[in-house]
């Protein structure tokens, strides 16, 4: 394993609480060689004061406030505009790394060739407390494969250069900018690889989805869908219109089975299934 500086961007929006465990959470990383770079996205006065506090406790954070709001986009932007790393890769703030995330990555990049970005999988926290694991195979992931389902998730791992080469994230999709990312990161820099681990959590036990992220959630995947459907097969097209409806909060369950075809009904079971456990409080 190399000694390269990995930046971690952690872009937050008045969670001062959720900030620190995100924070400690790299802070205990197994490697050492780390810049932290947190964006405090137009956070109250108070809670920017919190954060401010926080991140002067560590020499290797740097720390980036707005005066307004620009959205997660824009903060992820300031902080791979900032960054010095070889290697970069983010953390929501409300979620964490688990100790060996960074180090897995990398002991892993340099087994591959023609790699734009390694992934994981991931362990869910659902409302009541309920706790499932997601993506743990080990896959790769072409440039067909990832026009056709996202199976990276909503974090990866990769060069700076890259990142910085593709201008990062797209501040006019509504949402789905992560896999947009994911997309144009493949396309240009080769395939992707998910390694069989599980070293991220999301907590979702925090917040039930609301309508209005829903439906922003439909529109973002619709303009994901227009943005890249000239190298989308008519399958391919299909697919992303079942994930969309999926993910969007579709209740119908005739129509979305319908979309699924044979190709998505086990995604389709499955994320029922977590639907079903996330109401069960």
């Amino acid at each position: 394993m190399t000694n390269s500086l990995i930046s971690v961007y952690i872009p937050t929006h008045n969670r001062p609480v959720m900030l620190a465990r995100a924070i400690q959470s790299v802070i205990n990383q197994d490697y050492s060689n780390i810049e932290i770079i947190v964006v405090d996205d137009g956070s109250t006065a108070q809670n920017q004061s919190k954060a401010e506090k926080l991140c002067a406790q560590h020499p290797n954070i740097i720390y980036i406030k707005t005066a307004i709001s620009g959205g997660a986009c824009a903060a992820r932007n300031l902080a791979i505009n900032k960054a010095s790393g070889d290697f970069i890769t983010g953390l929501d703030d409300d979620d964490e790394f688990l100790p060996n995330r960074l180090s897995a990555f990398m002991d892993n990049w340099h087994k591959f060739t023609d790699l734009s970005l390694l992934c994981t999988g991931y362990k869910f926290i659902l409302p009541g407390g309920k706790v499932i694991n997601s993506g743990q195979k080990a896959m790769a992931i072409g440039k067909q494969r990832i026009l056709d389902i996202n199976d990276v998730g909503n974090q990866v791992f990769t060069k700076t250069e890259y990142l910085k080469a593709i201008a990062g994230f797209d501040p006019n999709l509504e949402a789905c900018q992560d896999y947009d990312v994911w997309i144009r990161l493949i396309q240009t820099f080769g395939t992707g690889y998910r390694l069989p681990l599980i070293n991220y959590i999301v907590h979702q036990e925090h917040d039930s989805p609301r309508i209005s992220q829903l439906d922003k959630r439909q529109r973002g995947h619709k303009q994901l869908i227009t943005k890249h459907q000239e190298k989308m097969t008519p399958q391919q097209i299909r697919s992303q219109q079942f994930f969309c409806a999926l993910y969007g909060g579709e209740q119908n369950i005739w129509r979305l089975t319908k979309l699924s075809g044979c190709r998505h009904l086990l995604v389709l079971f499955k994320v029922l299934f977590v639907r079903a456990l996330s109401t069960k409080r």
